[in-house]
């Protein structure tokens, strides 16, 4: 007997370690957790009440047989708590709902039929008694209870992971195989009555077991800022969701942090990272900081309120520099909300946001400012990767479209020239549009790809059409400011045109210029291209970003008038064209208008001297074969 008070003394004192892990290393904020400290510490209980009743065991006959029922009805009262612990305890990683419901009443009514039979059993002897020779033996009842809580334990782990949401069957086998060596264990000390408590020893492994594989301070903490993870963020949230907590969750990211990653060491940018942390918990009041991304920081708070307020405490005092390795590094901030179920009801839909704010979406948020993870910022996101996807597949597929719009000459009195318009498909295969997916190409810099394929596809459609023997002279192309940074651009261009033997002259490349972002590398490029005999057309002049200068500084030759201008113009809402056309062609430049749709666009060009037509009074954009067939029947006969 003094082995079996030893063994249970060991365990309990092992237990006690395992408190004291548990409260020394911080923990989530999560029911499991709160769930699992109240069953180590009914474990802990039942554990020193089972040694003590190994201790009252060795002097029968000496203790009132009244103390030794007291303490037995504690020994079996504070066990099956426990088991109702452990079941609360397993329900609780699976997020299950406590509902009253035919699980409940059978789960509940076992225990409480339990607690009845234990307190009266000095009276009745159903769970256990007193023997004559004052050892205390287990009544029929008892080895039928320990039947229906074993039951109990499976039932309850077939119920949570049948209810249980996002849960993975790793889990689920984890805690069945516990319960199985549980319960054979259990059934290995009501064998041999000689055991040194069987039971205790391997659940207090499995508690081990469980605590140190479901809890891995590893899995859910950072440990570059000591803070929770985005591990353990996302568990904090779904268990929120899963039981419809009203919650919201502020977000904060470091805008052009992966740029800097390319500059400084990992060693300075962790402590950037730790100083942002610590800001941030000291803003939000002891709340718990989660660091979901190397740039982005999280903190939930009850409400959209609490979140604006946060923000109005964070935004004043983040420094917008920071002195790494004895430099001064600027940068900016941005904010996000979103809250649970006021924007969402939906899980997936509210995470899809949080990962649009801190991943590097190419939102035109301005910095500093609160913005709110609407489903149209998703949308926005949503929209932008599959575009991206298309492009991708196009580049790879060599299934770039292309269009042609035929350009008129005043001079020659035919169709002279012609712009080169990609096309590309969408999963539903409807036309994406241009300005857009061109966009998304230049921002992930896949659109010097995209080009090089339009170039090549272009040389390719006059060679096989005898193009220049249909009466064109020049093809116009657009170019991306984006390739203009490509030092090996004009020297490409050139050898895919000497593949299909076209000479560079016949090109004029197209570039507009609300779109310039380095306007040295474009002038350099520009200058390059002409150098080779292309010539260069400021595309969209009159959009609002073109002005005079552009005109004397670019290395142009013509400049292409945006249908804005012609079109208020022809409707007399002003008479910029009186003063642009004469300036543009007092610099030597031609004007080719856009947008021609009536005589009247005609007449007004005519009588103030443009050079060049293009609009759909000639023709819209058309495909290969249809732009030859117009081509043949517009050019046949004209003057050559």
């Amino acid at each position: 007997m003094i082995y079996n008070i030893h063994f249970e003394l060991a365990t309990a004192v092992m237990l006690l370690i395992l408190v004291l892990v548990y409260f020394i290393r911080e923990s989530l904020p999560i029911r499991s957790n709160r769930q699992f400290l109240k069953t180590l510490f009914f474990l802990i209980v039942d554990t020193i009440l089972s040694a003590l009743q190994c201790y009252a065991g060795g002097f029968v006959g000496k203790i009132p047989d009244i103390y030794i029922c007291v303490l037995n009805i504690f020994v079996y009262l504070t066990g099956i708590i426990f088991i109702v612990c452990y079941n609360s305890y397993v329900l609780s990683i699976f997020h299950y709902k406590k509902v009253i419901n035919f699980y409940s009443v059978i789960n509940y009514g076992i225990f409480l039929a339990a607690a009845i039979l234990i307190v009266t059993s000095p009276l009745t002897g159903w769970y256990f008694y007193i023997g004559s020779d004052g050892i205390i033996h287990s009544g029929m009842a008892r080895n039928i209870m320990n039947v229906l809580y074993m039951m109990t334990m499976f039932m309850t782990i077939a119920v949570a992971e049948t209810s249980g949401k996002k849960k993975n069957k790793k889990l689920y086998r984890m805690i069945l195989v516990t319960d199985i060596i549980i319960t054979m264990a259990a059934i290995a000390d009501n064998i041999n009555k000689n055991s040194v408590g069987i039971t205790m020893i391997v659940a207090n492994m499995c508690t081990f077991l469980l605590y140190f594989s479901m809890k891995s301070p590893d899995y859910y903490l950072d440990i570059r800022t000591g803070r929770f993870n985005l591990n353990g963020f996302m568990e904090v949230l779904r268990e929120k969701i899963d039981y419809n907590e009203s919650v919201s969750c502020f977000l904060i990211r470091v805008q052009n942090y992966h740029a800097i990653c390319r500059i400084y060491d990992e060693e300075s940018l962790q402590e950037v990272q730790r100083q942002i942390a610590e800001i941030l918990y000291y803003k939000a009041e002891d709340k718990n900081i989660y660091h979901i991304g190397a740039a982005t920081f999280a903190v939930f708070v009850d409400s959209t309120e609490m979140a604006k307020k946060l923000y109005e405490k964070v935004v004043k005092v983040m420094p917008h520099q920071w002195n790494v390795k004895r430099e001064a590094l600027s940068h900016e901030y941005s904010y996000y909300y979103v809250t649970y179920p006021d924007d969402s009801d939906d899980a997936e839909d509210i995470i899809q946001r949080i990962h649009y704010a801190r991943s590097d979406h190419k939102g035109h948020h301005k910095p500093n400012e609160l913005i709110h993870l609407r489903k149209e910022a998703l949308e926005e996101a949503r929209r932008f990767k599959e575009v991206a996807h298309r492009i991708e597949e196009a580049i790879l597929d060599n299934s770039l479209e292309l269009n042609f719009q035929p350009i008129y000459s005043f001079e020659k009195n035919r169709i002279t020239s012609l712009e080169v318009l990609s096309r590309l498909k969408d999963g539903k295969h409807n036309y994406i549009n241009p300005e857009y997916f061109i966009h998304v190409a230049e921002i992930n810099h896949t659109i010097i790809q995209l080009s090089r394929q339009m170039f090549e596809k272009t040389c390719r459609f006059a060679v096989d059409n005898n193009i220049f023997d249909r009466g064109i002279n020049d093809m116009n192309i657009n170019i991306s400011p984006i390739q203009c940074q490509d030092k090996h651009l004009v020297q490409d261009l050139k050898k895919i045109a000497a593949k299909y033997g076209i000479p560079f002259e016949r090109f004029h490349f197209e570039i507009t210029e609300s779109r310039l972002t380095d306007e040295k590398a474009v002038r350099e490029t520009l200058t390059k291209l002409k150098e080779n005999g292309a010539k260069i057309a400021l595309d969209d002049f009159g959009t609002g970003y073109s002005n005079i200068a552009s005109i004397m500084l670019m290395p142009i030759d013509f400049v292409k008038i945006d249908k804005s201008l012609l079109w208020s113009y022809a409707s007399g809402d002003n008479e910029f064209l009186n003063e642009l056309m004469p300036m543009i062609r007092g610099e030597g430049k031609k004007i080719i208008a856009e947008g021609i749709e009536t005589e009247e666009h005609i007449e007004i060009l005519r009588r103030m001297g443009g050079d060049f037509l293009q609009g759909y009074y000639y023709s819209k954009p058309l495909n290969e074969e249809n732009f030859i067939r117009f081509l043949d029947a517009r050019n046949n006969g004209a003057e050559a």
